[in-house]
């Protein structure tokens, strides 16, 4: 697979380490803006990685802000990596912002913790993918169904242990019951089960099943905390999914709030291999 990079990620790590310059110095947005030739709502954009910046334009800023060699290096190399596209772009998906930007945590994190009423993303075999996706996109050519689960299985790539262009993501899944109970065709849950004993073997994946008997929680939708690689350039993020939408939230607040959601379904999870004996009898049956 072509080694690509999170763009929407880095652009947004681009820009955060351009505010931090701006700050360290004492500089107004206007008036940098303004040294630029560019407008101040432009410069806001840049910091907040919503545009794919200019070579130029970041160049200047960084000659602005006197940045030192180590850190302007950097910045200028990020500047290539936020205009390569990623590999779903490459595979000729439609711009979809929230795509790109889930994608390109799943590239750029050190860790995803999930929790999953359906069968996480990263776990899934192809035909439980097509069985998910098929009822939500009713309105969608078959040809895009067919896209949208082929770019489902390779974003599994993240997870392999011989990934190539960084450590392999730290997953871990707290999986709804529910998701055992769903799927109505016996042999796409035989091969979905198979594959979640399959990845619970590797050192990066740990999976937990939330049983029916572990009642009500206050999650009430699937989510993830994404944890970066480096948290002096990038933060934690939290992707909320709903049924038409998925959210990203990045203020304290939030990313608190859901800590707390994460650890009160770890006190209710069936532990690992508690979880694995649970999907062994659910081949077995």
């Amino acid at each position: 697979m072509t080694v690509t990079h999170g763009p929407v990620v880095i652009r947004r790590r681009l820009g955060h380490v351009l505010k931090r310059l701006r700050s360290d110095r004492n500089l107004q947005l206007a008036e940098v803006a303004k040294r630029l030739e560019i407008s101040p709502s432009k410069l806001s954009r840049i910091e907040t990685g919503a545009v794919e910046p200019k070579y130029r334009d970041v160049r200047d800023l960084l000659d602005i802000y006197e940045a030192q060699p180590e850190e302007r290096d950097r910045v200028l190399d990020w500047i290539t990596e936020a205009k390569s596209p990623g590999w779903w772009q490459l595979h000729g998906v439609p711009s979809d912002e929230k795509l790109n930007m889930l994608l390109s945590l799943e590239k750029e994190s050190h860790s995803k913790r999930t929790y999953a009423i359906a069968v996480a993303g990263l776990l899934q075999t192809e035909a439980y993918a097509r069985s998910v996706l098929g009822p939500t996109q009713l309105d969608m050519p078959a040809e895009e169904v067919d896209r949208l689960v082929d770019i489902r299985i390779r974003r599994a790539h993240v997870i392999e242990l011989d990934r190539s262009d960084a450590p392999p993501l730290e997953t871990h899944v707290i999986l709804d019951e529910v998701a055992l109970h769903r799927v109505t065709d016996p042999e796409i849950a035989r091969e979905q089960v198979g594959l979640l004993l399959e990845r619970m073997s590797q050192p990066n994946v740990t999976l937990q099943i939330l049983p029916f008997s572990a009642g009500w929680t206050r999650a009430s939708s699937t989510f993830s905390i994404f944890k970066p690689r480096d948290p002096t350039t990038d933060w934690p993020v939290v992707n909320v999914e709903s049924t038409e939408n998925d959210d990203f939230y990045d203020g304290e607040p939030t990313i608190t709030s859901y800590e707390g959601v994460w650890q009160e379904l770890l006190s209710k999870a069936l532990d690992p291999d508690a979880t694995r004996k649970v999907l062994l009898h659910q081949l077995a049956t």
